[in-house]
């Protein structure tokens, strides 16, 4: 029995429904989404969905009705909202997507194409975010294959059963090529992180994700990796693990260690990934920290209020957020 039809008796469809007008509106004028008139007005309502209140343009050239969802990521739902609320908390609660699934009573690919629309709009507040002051980096070698993809990118159609075995790791450091890509964290000691999916763990990607990341002149802490040594523009100090040095005074790298710790098991939930949804998975998982104060409930808040933006709704519906966090060119395809 699916998680909705315990919940009925705690809110009801025309409660989310009110829930969502107020959220819409509340921050942005009652406006006609196609033309962007403001002279708008109510007109009627619908008998099939309770609360859903529907507007009409008084604009002598557009004459069109609308309602809160029209040109959202709900608009044209078969599900009620109610379905899309408890999506985005679990999904704020580091749910698979098929476990949202099954705890709504949809379909896998439903499931996954909520989910991935939903992370998309998450990624609409991590555009074009950097760290400054004093930072920590460190970076990670994730198993990533082909799972679900063909090779050259697309469906992937085995015509047999997958053998579900482990994938073997090859020996030295990761690289997109052995489906092991690197993942680069920066965290900032004043606050904000920043997590890349790279191919590859060259100075010149590094050197790439650092100015990406960073702002000029920050002070950086590091391991003695060689790349990092080969960073320009920052004051960069580092210890030497070779030789057990692990801290000295205030350089060490001990949050962003933290933070691996927490990006492990946050991926391990998947059962294994795809490079190319490394960076979507791992670019909600810095949404997520960046906004760790936040309770589950105001984070999916966060999340639906961005999924009625209709200017968001369409650019996390094509998958452009996503691809301006992959600065490494790990998408294969524009879904990830």
């Amino acid at each position: 029995m699916s998680m909705v039809s315990h919940l009925h008796q705690l809110f009801d469809p025309e409660t989310c429904q009110s829930y969502i007008h107020r959220l819409r509106w509340k921050d942005r004028p009652l406006q006609c989404p196609r033309c962007q008139s403001h002279n708008v007005g109510p007109w009627g309502i619908y008998h099939a969905q309770p609360g859903l209140k529907r507007y009409r343009c008084k604009e002598k050239g557009c004459k069109r009705t609308f309602n809160d969802l029209t040109g959202t990521l709900l608009d044209g739902s078969k599900r009620s909202v109610m379905h899309w609320i408890l999506a985005t908390f679990l999904l704020c609660l580091s749910c698979s997507s098929r476990r949202i699934a099954r705890e709504l009573g949809v379909h896998v690919r439903t499931g996954y194409r909520w989910c991935w629309w939903l992370r998309n709009a998450a990624l609409s507040y991590e555009i074009g975010r950097q760290v400054d002051g004093t930072v920590e980096a460190d970076e990670l070698y994730h198993t990533a294959g082909h799972k679900g993809q063909a090779k050259q990118g697309g469906t992937k159609s085995l015509g047999r059963t997958p053998r579900g075995r482990r994938k073997k790791r090859e020996p030295g450091r990761g690289h997109d090529d052995k489906d092991r890509p690197a993942i680069i964290a920066w965290v900032s000691r004043q606050g904000g992180v920043v997590i890349h999916a790279t191919r590859d763990f060259t100075v010149k990607t590094v050197q790439k994700a650092a100015d990406i990341a960073m702002q000029r002149g920050s002070r950086l802490f590091t391991d003695s990796a060689g790349s990092y040594q080969a960073l320009t523009g920052y004051l960069h100090e580092y210890v030497n693990h070779t030789k057990k040095e692990y801290a000295r005074g205030d350089v060490h790298e001990n949050r962003v260690e933290c933070l691996f710790s927490l990006l492990k098991p946050y991926l391990r939930v998947f059962r294994g990934l795809s490079k190319t949804n490394l960076p979507g998975y791992v670019g909600f998982f810095q949404f997520l920290r960046n906004f760790y104060q936040l309770t589950a409930f105001e984070q999916a808040e966060m999340i639906v209020y961005a999924a009625l933006d209709p200017a968001i709704a369409s650019q996390a519906r094509k998958g452009d957020f996503v691809r301006c966090l992959d600065h490494f060119d790990l998408l294969q395809s524009p879904i990830n």
